[in-house]
């Protein structure tokens, strides 16, 4: 059997607690040494400096002081494991950002190439639209100058055709008017000559007497109503060139007229007698 060692005891608990207790009673006689060693009072001197003692634990287990350098050794490796990690995904993150950026920088170029010859294209394009919108404007201003040119023709002819037709209508018209002026003035005659033939002027009939009558006819000629729109002064010679119509009842002859002319001239007829007129 192997004697009892007390480092035995520290080294089966790996320094502790037995080496805190040992401490522990070291320092507690050290203590009892400065302060209640009569011995040691009647020796004490002033110093100008205080006096320090510095006290050590035991010397810690051999065993556990590798393993704590091992552990500490350990634990430096894995950090500087960790940081190579570390760097080594930044590089990587770094890599990655660099490859990034250039794939966006690429792609960034390939977006701008395709957005100016996008441009070129568009611009291109909008030359050539331009370009047959004015040949197109072209066309047109031509086109509407000919039809303007075409237009203004058709209407010079048109005018002269329509002067031509005017001149040859007014023409006709005179030679209407002249022809019914001359109608008008038969037919009154008759109508006058009828009238007188049938007038018994009455005795009291002076020259100077006017009486105007209003007749109205009818297309065959026929008299339908008689009135004195303005007497002589002389009632019997009102009533004389009244009777005097009245008398003659009709007029046969305008029958051949054409009912224009009875509408313009005949349909209301009015008449003026004066006894100086009548006896030429």
């Amino acid at each position: 059997m192997l004697p009892f060692h007390p480092m035995a005891l520290l080294l089966k608990y790996e320094g502790y607690p037995p080496a805190v207790v040992a401490a522990t009673l070291i320092h507690g006689l050290l203590i009892y040494i400065i302060f209640y060693n009569p011995v040691m009072r009647n020796d004490l001197v002033n110093l100008d400096e205080p006096v320090y003692i510095n006290a050590t634990t035991a010397e810690q287990n051999p065993q556990r002081l590798r393993r704590l350098q091992e552990l500490e050794l350990q634990r430096a490796r894995e950090a500087e494991t960790q940081r190579q990690r570390e760097r080594d995904a930044a590089a990587q993150r770094a890599r990655e950002e660099e490859a990034r950026q250039q794939q966006a920088q690429r792609e960034a170029e390939r977006l701008e190439q395709q957005r100016r010859e996008s441009e070129i294209a568009q611009r291109r394009q909008e030359e050539a639209a331009a370009e047959e919108q004015r040949q197109r404007e072209q066309a047109r201003i031509e086109q509407e100058r000919l039809e303007r040119e075409r237009q203004a023709q058709i209407a010079r002819e048109q005018e002269a055709a329509r002067q031509a037709e005017l001149q040859r209508q007014q023409a006709l018209a005179a030679q209407q008017a002249a022809a019914d002026a001359r109608a008008v003035d038969t037919y009154v005659a008759i109508i006058n000559n009828t009238i007188a033939s049938n007038w018994d002027i009455p005795p009291s009939a002076r020259n100077g007497m006017t009486a105007v009558l209003a007749i109205r006819l009818v297309p065959t000629g026929e008299v339908i109503s008689v009135e004195v729109v303005q007497s002589s002064g002389n009632a019997a010679f009102d009533r004389s060139v009244e009777q005097a119509v009245r008398r003659a009842e009709r007029f046969p002859e305008l029958r051949d007229m054409s009912i224009s002319l009875f509408e313009a001239s005949f349909r209301n007829l009015t008449i003026t007698f004066r006894p100086e007129d009548l006896l030429r």
